[in-house]
């Protein structure tokens, strides 16, 4: 894919984890939200997963390499992270210097899980023997200045290593799989693309830490639970996290979703950009398979303008792959294409059949 160094690279982790059975409750895991404070530079107020920016310095630092084999790590356990997409490839993925981005990026989402909410998600190096990508997510439970080191991090990424050092751990870098990769739309002010793993963990009994300055909260929510808070107002939810959402509702068992977020992970990734239509009464985000998507999605920096309803415009449509916003909580999900590289589609209980909007 050709680079667009308009749009800066990021990484965020979906954290699906085990929570006590209730047979009134459709699902036996629940997904880690944090709401974004007024200071943050990027989603304020929003909830979204925890993540943040790429920082070359910190993230793709050669002495990453160096520390990983001083604590046992080969050559061919890196090779692990690596995808096998050929054809494709979000250039996100790609542009990497020291070391693959597939490295860099996992350690730009594990530092931004820690600086947000105290999780730090690594392993010992005796851990290493029998090493796999199909198993859930390592949690640092050893004493530590936790709120101490968060703080350093959180000044500067390349204390996330040192602190890696202190502790003698190692990112748990296998435990990440793609999920999925969105880039903001054209029209957007700031411009993001942003890699989103999946990892999953044992329990939600564990303590979170929130770093003042960017989480106001965080919430363990069923996926359901995160569509109709949205809907209902209680939390505010962005478009492309609403979508992903709708695809993690198809899994109610924990270990359904584990194995099938490696497997899926194997086929690569498409990355998805909207292009935003606006006709009378609400606001319109296409994705690729959608009948109005353009060839060129980066080009469109200005809205374009449909004539009618959205009435009139699902009158016409045949093949169709969006959202549809009338306003920031009311938003209608609708698709009937195949899903990209072996994803899930839409779950059918908020995927709108456009004929009967």
């Amino acid at each position: 894919m050709i680079p667009n160094k308009e749009y800066r690279p990021s990484a965020s982790l979906i954290l699906a984890a085990k929570h006590a059975h209730n047979p009134a409750v459709e699902y036996d895991y629940k997904l880690l939200l944090v709401k974004r404070t007024e200071h943050t530079s990027y989603a304020l107020n929003h909830c979204v997963f925890p993540g943040g920016a790429f920082d070359e310095n910190a993230d793709e630092a050669l002495e990453w390499l160096t520390y990983l084999h001083e604590c046992g790590v080969t050559n061919e356990q890196l090779q692990l992270l690596n995808s096998r997409q050929t054809k494709d490839r979000p250039y996100l993925l790609t542009a990497g210097q020291n070391f693959s981005r597939d490295i860099s990026l996992r350690l730009t989402a594990l530092r931004e899980a820690f600086e947000e909410v105290g999780l730090l998600f690594c392993r010992s190096p005796d851990s290493l023997q029998g090493l796999s990508i199909n198993q859930s997510v390592h949690v640092v439970e050893q004493t530590f200045k936790r709120e101490y080191w968060q703080h350093r991090v959180h000044d500067d990424a390349q204390q996330f290593l040192q602190l890696c050092r202190h502790l003698n751990v190692i990112p748990d870098l296998w435990s990440l799989s793609e999920w999925s990769v969105w880039r903001t739309t054209a029209t957007s002010r700031r411009k993001f693309d942003t890699v989103y793993y999946f990892s999953a963990m044992e329990s939600t009994d564990v303590p979170l830490l929130l770093e003042p300055n960017e989480v106001a909260s965080a919430h363990w929510l069923h996926p359901k639970d995160c569509s109709q808070s949205s809907k209902l107002g209680i939390i505010w939810l962005p478009f492309m996290l609403l979508y992903d959402i709708a695809r993690l509702m198809h899994f109610h068992s924990w270990l359904e979703l584990l194995k099938f977020s490696r497997e899926r992970a194997l086929k690569g990734t498409t990355l998805l950009q909207p292009v935003y239509y606006r006709c009378d009464d609400c606001m319109i985000g296409v994705l690729p398979g959608d009948e109005l998507y353009v060839t060129e999605p980066a080009r469109c920096r200005e809205t374009i303008i449909l004539p009618g309803t959205i009435d009139n415009v699902n009158a016409r449509v045949k093949q169709y792959n969006r959202y549809i916003v009338y306003d920031f909580h009311n938003v209608v999900l609708a698709s009937n294409v195949e899903p990209l590289d072996g994803h899930m589609p839409i779950q059918e209980t908020v995927n709108a059949k456009l004929s009967k909007l």
